[in-house]
């Protein structure tokens, strides 16, 4: 019996050392799967900021590249507007020349030929059967009877016909209102 039990005891040892050898077999995948963790986190964290740096390098360059472009930019429009500067004073200068060579030539015309192309002052009077009028008069007194009917109306363009053998104007204001006025 003492042999049953040696054998019963050596085999509950090797139960318990292949327990332990599990339990320890365990123990030593998880620090594995956490070390390999810890190692894929570092990797992931250093990646990203190696990605983090290629852009903030990348950005820095781009805008360095946008603002020498935009000082090329403003350089070559300073430019055109000096070149367009310089051209529009030839022109002027040129336009002045010339204009004064041909405001000395139409004086010149002027004073030869004393033409004038002013229309005269003119001052119409009618006179019909020993009486007379104005045109001026007749135009006045039209525009204050019609403002006197009409009220605050204002007269923009008036017409009138003038009847000597009636002794009387005829008016048509604004092209809508219309009267009569005696001599």
């Amino acid at each position: 019996m003492s042999e049953k039990k040696t054998k019963h005891t050596v085999d509950s040892t090797i139960k318990e050392e292949k327990t332990v050898t599990t339990e320890e077999k365990v123990e030593a995948a998880k620090a594995a799967n956490k070390k390999a963790a810890t190692a894929a986190k570092k990797a992931a964290k250093a990646n990203a900021e190696a990605t983090a740096a290629v852009a903030k390098d990348t950005a820095k360059k781009t805008q360095k590249a946008a603002k020498e472009a935009a000082k090329k930019s403003a350089e070559a429009t300073k430019k055109g507007a000096e070149a367009t500067k310089e051209t529009a004073k030839k022109a002027a200068k040129k336009a002045g020349t010339a204009t004064k060579e041909t405001a000395g030539k139409i004086k010149e015309s002027a004073s030869s030929t004393k033409t004038y192309n002013k229309k005269p002052k003119r001052k119409v009077w009618i006179q019909h059967l020993g009486r007379e009028v104005s045109e001026d008069e007749l135009v006045e007194r039209a525009i204050a009877q019609f403002a006197a009917v009409e009220g605050a109306i204002p007269v923009k363009k008036i017409s009138l016909y003038i009847k000597p053998e009636e002794m009387a104007a005829y008016y048509v204001i604004n092209e809508q209102y219309t009267g009569r006025v005696d001599f």
